[in-house]
Parts: C-alpha cells; structure tokens; sequence
C-alpha cells in the first residue's frame, strides 16, 4: 500500500471505479461530484463511450487491448444520457470503431435515444494486437521531478470542480494555474484516492486530463478554457502504483482562442504510459 496524504481524505464511495464500470449499454448518469467545469468531467465522458467500446470488442471474442482514443466534447453532459456504438471495422489484429453519447428523453431506466436526441460527445477507438518486433525502442523522456511525496500538495476546491473531491495532486516546479507565469507548462504527480490499485487505461483517461488547462499558467486570472478534442495514445506498458506523473505543455495559442495542448504520462517508475493532445478553446472571462 502507498502512503496516503494526511491533508487529503478518501471520498464516502469509490464513485469514479463506479461510472467507469457501469454497465455500458444501460442508460447512464452524470452525478454531480464527477462533474468538472460546467459538467461531466471530459475524461470520463470519453471513458464511458470507451467502456461501451472494448463492451464491443470484448463481445466479438477478441481482447485486443485499447490502443488510441479520440473524443470530442460538443456540449455539456449534465443529464441521463445513453452510448451508441458502432463497429467501424476489422482486421485480424485490429479493430476501429466509433461511439456517441446522447442525451435521453427521460431519466427512467428504459430510456432510449431517439434521432432528436442531441449528441454530447463522440469518440473514435482503436484495439489492437501487439506484433513484437526486433526494432529500436523510443519513447518520451520523462522530466526531472522529485519524487510524489515531495511535491506540493494542489487540489483544486471541490466547491470549484467536484471531481477534485476524487484525485489528490502534488505539483513539482514552479508554475501554477492563473498566476501570470513565462511557460504554459504544468507537471504534477496525481492519483485517484479511491484505492491503491495502478491505473488501467480507463482510469488513465481521467487522470491524462486531471490538471488545469496549461495554458492558465501564463494567465493572470481565471478563464474558461474548455476541452474541445481529447486524444490519446497508448504505450501499452503498464502503471506500477497508483501515482503517474502528468506533463502538459501548450505549444499553440491562436488569434482565435485555439489553444493545442500536448501532455505525456508515465508511472511512478518513469516508464511512459501515454501521450495525449487536447484541443481547448479560450472563453471570455465571466463577469463576476
């Protein structure tokens, strides 16, 4: 067992382990606490369509392991919604497929999207098959940080995003969200306090998007700053502890608002778990 934060509590129920293991051709919910700005946390929004995905997969009789996901968030998830899956195609050692979430008519249990029912998010997957070969190795450098137990404790208040309540965040380096800092970077170690277990790919998804927007590192005050496209990219190599390291770096920020993120993850022994881009769109700040 890992060493717990004595700042930090255990949430009442392990409600992330919850969602993402729901069953995923019943309609679902989006409770508050998974909430992160506005709405369900979009990390967990695409790990729910990827759940009904590998439900899919898995059906077909192949355990081909995830290897990428794209998602895209078009509204706010808020409300009953159910995930429509469809098998894009199949190889002998992959398949493609593709999912979207939808808004139900009413919150009872044999609810059913209807063509009206307005799309939420949508995702694009890929299993597949390992196929060794004797090829050099690359994978990204992770940077030098101290270990998690010596980086500062940072969660965001759960009154400001209620997924909070669920993660525990301990920043390395100097910058910070919306304190006028020189490098739209952030790097942070994090993990889910729900248990000791090391993250799968689904837990993954969330913790990939479990820090602030970097790009709030150059901003004064606080912003809106939306994730449009989340896409993400296996290693297949596997999380040692439950603590993974999370770099992200905004190397794009248009005219327009555009702002494209880049974010890499490893594990607690620096082996790389994951890369990932987001794309976010920069909002007016809200009056207070």
């Amino acid at each position: 067992m890992h060493e717990h934060s004595q700042l930090s509590s255990a949430p009442p129920r392990a409600a992330i382990d919850d969602f993402l293991t729901a069953s995923p051709s019943a309609p679902r919910h989006a409770p508050r606490e998974l909430w992160g700005f506005g709405g369900l946390h979009g990390g967990l929004a695409v790990g729910a369509m990827v759940a009904a995905m590998r439900e899919t997969v898995e059906a077909s009789g192949t355990a081909a392991p995830l290897r990428s996901v794209s998602g895209r968030l078009h509204r706010a998830v808020r409300d009953t919604f159910t995930i429509a899956v469809t098998e894009d195609a199949r190889t002998r050692s992959t398949s493609s497929l593709s999912a979207k979430l939808r808004q139900t008519e009413s919150p009872s249990e044999d609810a059913t999207p209807t063509a009206a029912a307005p799309t939420l998010a949508s995702a694009t997957a890929l299993f597949g098959l390992d196929a060794p070969v004797a090829s050099p190795l690359l994978a990204p450098a992770a940077p030098a940080v101290p270990p998690w137990h010596e980086g500062s404790l940072f969660n965001p208040p759960p009154s400001f995003v209620p997924v909070a309540e669920f993660y525990e965040l301990r920043v390395t380096g100097t910058n910070r969200p919306f304190q006028g800092g020189s490098t739209a970077n952030l790097t942070a170690w994090v993990r889910l306090t729900e248990d000791d277990l090391p993250p799968n790919e689904l837990r993954l998804l969330f913790l990939v998007d479990a820090l602030a927007p970097s790009y709030a590192a150059v901003l004064h005050a606080p912003q809106p700053i939306p994730t449009v496209e989340l896409s993400v990219h296996f290693s297949g190599e596997r999380a040692v502890s439950p603590w993974v390291l999370v770099e992200a770096n905004t190397p794009v920020a248009t005219a327009g608002g555009w702002i494209t993120e880049t974010i890499n993850v490893w594990g607690e022994d620096l082996t790389h778990l994951a890369a990932a881009s987001q794309l976010r769109l920069v909002r007016p700040a809200q009056a207070s």
